[in-house]
This record gives structure tokens, C-alpha cells and sequence, in this order.
């Protein structure tokens, strides 16, 4: 796999899917029709506008700026971004970029400010019929009719903005794993970010984290000009805070499986290495097939998804210093058959009955990576419970992206790209160049060894060729 042609000048519509490895999701179902009436509420800013957003010093551009209207004020920005050139982006994600910066909490959709969890964020939805947007968000976005549509954060608490914008981008260039939620950068008008925080402070119980975390953030907008976090929140004209606007997925769920308990998250990781059973598969060193059947049922496939999805989560977590991630891991159902005309194992999100009967589909559970905040300059917790030393399988597509990443990642548009795109300082990028750097010499030193195999390929082990062994080098 080369990853050629780095920062590219154009946006891709889509690519293939890599069979037997991710679900193309539906995301924001039923909001699409909310855009397309209102899409005058927006307009494209051409590059050199005179008025163009500087953060942190720097002209923001990307592949397309949306400008959202403020009445009487400067104009908020969506960015879509420009995408890595031989990165796996699949059909959906041009898609749902385009519809998140359609987004107008003033025109078609609604926002309250975030009040579970920890993160004081903006919770975006899609107006319920029957009301209108004043109404609901009165009611503190609190209908059964509710959908939320979008999640706007921003650099605080354990929150980090190129974080959630560096997860979309590093997964797509390894395969697009671990269905990691797109995401876009987006600016929100000062004033009307502290009228929501005001809100939020008055809500929250006064002894909630979500409470105190609130305040802290509302310490950091009001003082504007004089915030000791500016450069992570504010624009540099400070009219505006700047974050991620991250797609609100549906229908996933805790994902208990990759969960072992822990009273920190050093702690987690630990147990996830030590009492995880997908984990201790993970770590064997002997053929997969000793480990999992090759006849095509439930429970072989889940075995090879959870190997699968263990190594990746690994992987992203190793290269991009997650600090959170265990109690942060979710999933999706899906169901799994082989196709009869080509051999593949294919993959959907949805199948009638019948088609279910049909294609003899079994239903699995795959990982979801959505909570992807709290990383990039934080304290790389994989790293420190070694998780990268226990792996001993991965899919060999994973693992020839890892090494393509790594050989061409000292070229100067790579740094511009992670620099422009997804808004990593210089330390960022030096630190996930360190770790790709360490991470990809470690894997490949394993594989020729005889300490890694490529073997979690699913269309390989669930065909009836003789399984080979997947050559240690990158390939062309």
C-alpha cells in the first residue's frame, strides 16, 4: 500500500469498501431533507475573502469554508477539509463533511448545551416536528421526538480539538478502522457560546463535574482577550471559540466486551491487557486458525472482528496518545455473510429477514470509536501499559498502511496537512511522528521474527484456499 501524493487539491467523493473489514454507516438519518431546504442559509467563502478566520495565527482554508450568518455579527465558519491522499475515506464521509457544515443552529437545527458525561460541549439537533427551535431548546432539547444530529467540542477539559479531527483523518489513512465518526472544524459566535453556558451553569446540579467542568470552560469564554487558553479555544479576532463538529452516531452501545474495570485509566488499559480474552487471542502466538474455526458462524466471525478491532483500537490509541479511551469504546450491530459471487465477506448495517435468510448472514458486534477527545497531547495510555507488545495478529492491510504511513511521513505536506487540516501544533506532530516512527519498527521487527501474523484477513480465512503466509514488507 503507498500512500503517494500526500496533500491533495481536491475533494474524493468516495472509494471502495475493504471487504470484510468496516460497515459503511448512515449517519444522520432524516436530517438530509432539513439541509436541502435550507441550504441558502449558507453560502461558500472563496479562499482569499477578506474577512478569512485566523487561529492560532494561521489563515484557515481547507478544501471548502461554509460561512453560517450571525445577524449583526461576524459569520461563523465550517471547514471542509481537504483529504489525505490515498487514505480510505469511504462513499459516505464526503457526504456527511457537506452535511455537517450545512448545519444552522439559527436556521435549520437546534442546540443546547451539553449536560451528561463530563464535556462541556454543544449537543446539535434536528428540529422535532411540531415545534419550533426556540421551543425545544426552552425545554432544554427534551422530546421524545428528539434526534441528535451533531456534537460540537472544543479544547477542554480532558478535550483536545485536533484529537477528534486527527482520529477521523489517522483512521481513514490506515483502512478506515474503527468506524471513527467524521468530523469537521467549525467556529461558534462568543456571545452566543456564553448565553448557552450561562444556561448550562444554571441547570447542572452545583455539585456535578459536568457543573464544575462548565464553569471552567465559562472562565476561559468570558474572559475573551485575557483567557490564559485562548490560543486552544478563540480565534484569533476573539469573536468566536473554535472546535470539532463531530457526527452523532445511532444506535450503538457500550461496549462491554473491551471493558474490564479500573479505577484510572492507566488501570483499565492494564486489565484490558491482562483479563481481556480478546486480548489474550490477541497476544498467542500461533496461527489464527488454531484459535478460531474457518466454517462461517456467529461465533467465528465476532472472534476475528474483536482480534480485529482490538489491534486497531491499539494501533490508533499507540499513534495518536489517547488518555481515555477504556469506559470510552462502543458497538455496533452487524451483520457479516460471504458473497457468493466473488468469495468476499461483505458486510451491512441493515438486512431485511429474507436477506438475512438468504445470504445466511450472522449477526456480530464491531467496535465503534466515537469518544476520540481526549488524545494527541495527552498521556499516551496504551503506550504505558505496553499494548502494542501483545499484539500478534492484525489485518495485513492495517499493518502495510501502518508502513506506508511511516515511510512517507518525514515528507513536509504531510506535516502540512496534519498541521492545516486537523490543526496539530508542531509538538503534536512530532510526538504521533514518534510514535508511528516506534510503533511501525516494532510491528515489523515482530513479523519477521515470526512474533506477528498478518492473518486477520477475513476473506482469506473464511475462503477454502490454504492459508499462506502474508509477506513482513510494505507493499508497492
Amino acid at each position: 500500500m503507498n500512500l503517494a501524493n500526500v496533500y491533495r487539491p481536491s475533494l474524493r467523493t468516495g472509494t471502495a469498501s475493504r471487504t470484510g473489514a468496516r460497515v459503511i454507516l448512515h449517519i444522520m438519518g432524516g436530517f438530509a431533507a432539513i439541509i436541502m431546504l435550507s441550504a441558502a442559509s449558507a453560502h461558500v467563502m472563496a479562499q482569499d475573502t477578506p474577512g478569512s478566520t485566523l487561529i492560532r495565527g494561521e489563515k484557515i482554508t481547507g478544501e471548502k469554508i461554509v460561512e453560517l450568518p450571525v445577524p449583526g455579527r461576524k459569520a461563523e465558519i465550517c471547514v471542509v477539509p481537504k483529504l489525505f491522499a490515498g487514505a480510505d475515506y469511504n462513499a459516505k464521509d464526503a457526504k456527511v463533511m457537506e452535511q455537517l457544515c450545512a448545519i444552522d443552529v439559527r436556521k435549520n437545527a437546534a442546540v443546547c448545551a451539553k449536560l451528561n458525561s463530563t464535556n462541556p460541549g454543544l449537543d446539535i439537533f434536528a428540529i422535532p416536528s411540531g415545534t419550533t427551535a426556540q421551543k425545544f431548546q426552552d425545554a432544554g432539547c427534551k422530546s421524545p421526538k428528539s434526534a441528535k444530529i451533531a456534537k460540537y467540542k472544543l479544547s477542554t477539559s480532558c478535550s483536545y480539538t485536533p484529537s477528534i479531527l486527527g482520529y477521523y483523518h489517522v483512521s481513514r489513512v490506515l483502512g478506515d478502522v474503527a468506524n471513527v465518526p467524521p468530523a469537521v472544524l467549525r467556529t461558534y459566535d462568543l456571545a452566543d457560546h456564553i448565553t448557552l453556558g450561562r444556561k448550562a451553569l444554571a441547570r447542572a446540579p452545583a455539585s456535578s463535574l459536568i457543573h464544575a467542568t462548565w464553569a471552567s470552560l465559562m472562565a476561559q469564554l468570558t474572559a475573551g482577550p485575557n483567557a490564559s487558553h485562548r490560543a486552544l479555544l478563540l480565534t484569533d479576532d476573539f469573536s468566536q471559540s473554535y472546535g470539532a463538529l463531530v457526527d452523532n452516531p445511532h444506535h450503538e452501545e457500550f461496549y462491554k466486551d473491551f471493558f474490564n474495570g479500573g479505577g484510572n485509566n492507566v488501570a483499565r488499559a492494564q486489565n484490558f491487557r491482562d483479563r481481556n480474552p480478546a486480548m489474550a487471542m490477541l497476544a498467542r502466538n500461533a496461527d489464527v486458525s488454531t484459535m478460531v474455526g474457518r466454517s462461517f458462524t456467529a461465533d467465528n466471525v465476532q472472534k476475528m472482528v474483536q482480534l480485529k478491532d482490538a489491534s486497531e483500537l491499539i494501533v490508533l490509541d499507540t499513534l495518536l496518545n489517547q488518555q481515555d479511551r477504556f469506559g470510552n469504546i462502543h458497538d455496533l450491530p452487524v451483520y457479516y455473510y460471504l458473497d457468493t459471487q466473488d468469495g468476499k465477506v461483505k458486510s451491512e448495517r441493515k438486512l431485511a429477514a429474507g436477506e438475512v435468510t438468504q445470504r445466511k448472514a450472522v449477526k456480530v458486534k464491531q467496535m465503534m470509536l466515537k469518544d476520540n477527545d481526549c488524545g494527541v497531547a495527552k498521556t499516551n495510555v496504551a503506550k504505558s501499559a505496553g499494548l502494542a507488545d501483545r499484539i500478534a495478529h492484525m489485518d495485513p492491510e492495517t499493518y502495510y498502511r501502518l508502513l506506508s504511513f511511516d515511510r512517507m511521513a518525514d515528507r513536509p505536506e504531510v506535516e502540512a496537512f496534519f498541521r492545516h487540516e486537523t490543526l496539530f501544533t508542531a509538538a503534536d506532530f512530532a510526538s504521533m511522528r514518534a510514535n508511528l516512527k516506534q510503533l511501525a519498527s516494532q510491528l515489523h521487527q515482530r513479523c519477521t521474527t515470526g512474533r506477528l501474523k498478518l492473518d486477520l484477513d477475513l476473506d482469506t480465512h473464511f475462503s477454502e484456499k490454504p492459508l499462506a503466509a502474508r509477506s513482513c514488507e510494505e507493499r508497492n
